[in-house]
């Protein structure tokens, strides 16, 4: 509660010093925009164009003019932006997960997430290339509660849609360039033509670097890049004959520092016994227990890098027959990571040279995705509105991992080479029935059929797995909706999600593989607007019943990697409030508010802690068979409350404009593992931007992480297989970064 009220009182000494509030485009849902219609956002969060205070379900919107105030540059400050959703990656962003309204997952290495990421509704699965450069962005949408039915692919606890810039009818352009602290800078532009009165193009490329922030004991600061580029091309086709077709491809890929991590030195759970120091946990103690604090500095071999590459095409048919359209997406995409990431760091590691450390190399890659959708859709009826379509979608994922000593990985004590295959195909459509012109409900449905199969082979023993399996399941949404004024409505929504399953590299038949998860989420909610639009107040309150969780169990063979199956249940109460206004014409204010109770049902057992506890007792818990009982604690990785604000003031000049910002996000503490011994603390963040703008130039500075903040990303922790224990890993973010950026658009 102190480092809560901490935050509250961060955010009004900043709110003082701009001469302007607190709230902001982080909770863009309502904030006004010049992207907007009748002084509200467009979005295509359902599938279709809509204003977002029209649509019946919680929806926010960061637009790119919302992106540059705040700095953004990751999906990490995007989430940020927008209480309720919280992202932990780390590892190269091998283990980036998304975490939306009390839902996450629970174990972090298996290859879906309970969160889709799409880019223009095309879906992501990469977990380390989930980032898309922000600004070759429109929008970004982040759609909450459970959207299976609508997007598929792993929309468990909702969806962030990453939304493109379109090129436009006339000559336009747009170019960027920042220098910063810590050796950053960056050079971004972007250029739209039309060549005929039906043919337009777009061209953007982007181009970065940064020294990062975070000191190394073993060389340069880590947290930065050598460097980062993107590019992309759009061609967008429409005669006005009711044709319309479009092609965008993309290509991305930086190099990046090895990770800033760092482990922690075990402090509780038991004596291992026999003692083997030194082991990676730092002392003869099994767990890390307590707050995790930020360290000073890291102990990482300089030699760490990482690598991402991805190389994405989407292409888009339509033909609007007046009152039905046919819509077609095809996409093709190829993501490549590879890391070399040194694995004793802190008091593990010391002094010891490179060849004595040990190396661990994830390479994930090639993983190559095609998908295809089709669909028949009929909207802006009087009575009835309705879709349906088809989708197919496959995936040929590549992975690997080899752990050894030096660069070169001498005497591998780990060595495995993964190939997963994964073909889905689906049925779906929705019906919208408009009762009355105020009074509507809709029903959204889908059905899927899922193949999958593996190769698993350990190249150290030749032991090769080949499982396989097949799901089929069905996902829904309902909503009724009452317009109860021309400006305000009440909303209800009940619907289900499906994260897929997945397999287990374990030997024994019956473990090899564990099946989808589910929920049911049950939502009401209200949107509102004052004084023509000046003020509006939009708030929502959740249940999910979440079923077949993916965990852990013992393996029937003793020594096996505990497998993961479907054993637990949780359930999930929270609610949300967000508003924006405008107090006076040039000063724009909003605030949002996210609270979640994430807890594990009565009878859940988690069977991963044997290595953390020696017994249930040493770490002061409650034994359950070879298990530990967790029911009622809270799901790792979630925090109970968030809190996103900011606010932007403008100063008119005889030809001018000053404008000051600032933002604010907040975030609890959170549990990192299901037995609650271990705890993330409480992070708050503050960025600030004084622009000037002019016939098209800006010219602003900015401080990103304003106090500079030491935190930690996120932590796993890990199996020391010698002895019989764990250590904790904790992936460190970046402190303050100062800086100025020019932009200018024409």
């Amino acid at each position: 509660m102190k480092t809560f009220w901490m935050a509250g009182s961060a955010a009004a000494a900043v709110a003082t010093v701009l001469a302007a509030g607190f709230a902001a485009p982080a909770m863009a849902q309502e904030a006004p925009s010049a992207e907007s219609s009748g002084g509200d956002i467009v979005v295509t969060a359902r599938k279709r164009e809509e204003t977002l205070q029209s649509i019946p379900a919680a929806v926010a919107a960061v637009t790119q003019d919302a992106l540059v105030k705040a700095g953004a540059q990751s999906l990490d400050d995007v989430v940020r932006m927008t209480p309720g959703v919280t992202f932990n990656s780390g590892n190269a962003g091998g283990l980036a997960a998304p975490a939306m309204r009390g839902i996450t997952n629970i174990t972090s290495t298996t290859f879906d997430n309970n969160v889709g990421v799409f880019l223009d509704g095309v879906y992501l699965s990469a977990k380390s290339n989930l980032d898309i450069d922000l600004f070759n962005l429109a929008r970004v949408e982040v759609i909450k509660g459970p959207q299976s039915a609508l997007y598929g692919n792993n929309a468990f606890a909702g969806a962030i849609n990453y939304v493109l810039d379109r090129p436009a009818d006339h000559l336009t352009g747009r170019i960027k360039a920042s220098v910063g602290t810590d050796n950053m800078y960056e050079v971004a532009g972007k250029i739209s033509a039309p060549i005929t009165d039906s043919l337009r193009v777009m061209a953007v490329g982007t181009y970065s670097h940064f020294g990062g922030t975070i000191k190394n004991s073993q060389g340069a600061n880590l947290g930065g890049w050598d460097y980062k580029i993107s590019g992309s091309g759009m061609i967008d086709f429409d005669p006005g004959t009711g044709l319309t077709a479009n092609l965008f491809y993309y290509h991305y890929q930086d190099k990046q520092d090895g990770g800033a991590n760092y482990m922690f030195t075990n402090d509780c759970g038991g004596a291992i016994s026999p003692v083997v120091l030194p082991n990676r946990g730092g002392s003869d103690q099994r767990y890390a227990c307590g707050t995790l604090k930020a360290p000073d500095e890291v102990n990482v071999d300089p030699g760490s890098f990482s690598k991402r590459k991805t190389n994405l095409v989407i292409g888009r048919m339509g033909y609007d027959f007046g009152p039905v359209a046919l819509r077609y997406t095809g996409s093709y995409a190829k993501y490549d990571t590879y890391a070399l990431q040194d694995q004793h760091l802190n008091s593990y590691g010391g002094t010891l040279t490179t060849a004595q450390r040990r190396f661990t190399q994830p390479y994930v890659g090639p993983v190559r995705e095609w998908s295809n959708e089709l669909r028949l859709e009929s909207y802006g009826n009087k009575v009835l509105d309705w879709a349906v379509g088809g989708y197919w979608y496959d995936r040929k994922a590549n992975q690997s991992v080899k752990v050894g000593y030096g660069y070169d990985q001498l005497t591998p004590s780990l060595n495995l080479v993964n190939i997963e295959n994964a073909t889905m195909k689906s049925v779906f459509g929705l019906a919208s029935f408009k009762i009355t012109p105020t009074l509507s409900i809709e029903a959204q449905g889908r059905w899927t059929w899922e193949d999958k199969d593996g190769t698993y082979t350990n190249l150290l023993t030749n032991a090769v797995l080949s499982p396989s399996q097949d799901f089929s399941y069905g996902t829904y949404r309902v909503t009724g909706n009452w317009e109860w004024s021309g400006d305000k409505m009440l909303y209800a929504v009940v619907a289900s999600g499906t994260k897929s399953g997945g397999f287990n590299n374990t030997a024994v038949v019956s473990e090899q593989s564990y099946g989808p998860e589910k929920n049911t989420s049950f939502e009401i909610g209200s949107k509102n607007s004052f004084l023509n639009g000046r003020v509006t107040i939009n708030v929502a309150a959740y249940y999910i019943d979440w079923n077949d969780v993916q965990i852990s169990v013992p393996s029937a063979i003793s020594g096996q990697t505990n497998p993961v199956t479907n054993a637990g249940s949780a359930t999930v109460k929270g609610f949300e409030f967000s508003t924006a206004l405008r107090p006076a014409p040039d000063w724009e204010v909003s605030f949002g508010y996210n609270y979640n109770d994430s807890t594990w049902d009565d009878g859940t057992v988690d069977y991963s802690s044997s290595r953390n506890c020696l017994t249930a007792a040493a770490c002061g818990l409650t034994a359950s068979g070879t298990g530990i009982d967790v029911s009622g604690f809270a799901i790792p990785r979630i925090s109970k409350h968030q809190i996103a604000a900011a606010s932007t003031y403008t100063i008119p000049l005889a030809t001018s404009e000053l404008y000051l910002h600032g933002d604010m996000s907040f975030r609890s503490e959170q549990s990192n593992s299901s037995i609650g011994i271990q705890n993330l603390p409480a992070q708050t963040f503050v960025n600030a931007r004084i622009g000037w703008k002019k016939d098209g130039y800006e010219l602003s500075i900015f401080a990103k992480n304003l106090f500079d903040k030491r935190y930690i990303i996120s932590s796993i922790t890990e199996p020391e297989f010698y002895p019989s224990t764990t250590f904790t890993t904790g992936f460190l973010g970046n402190g303050r970064v100062l800086g100025a950026t020019f932009e200018a658009a024409f």
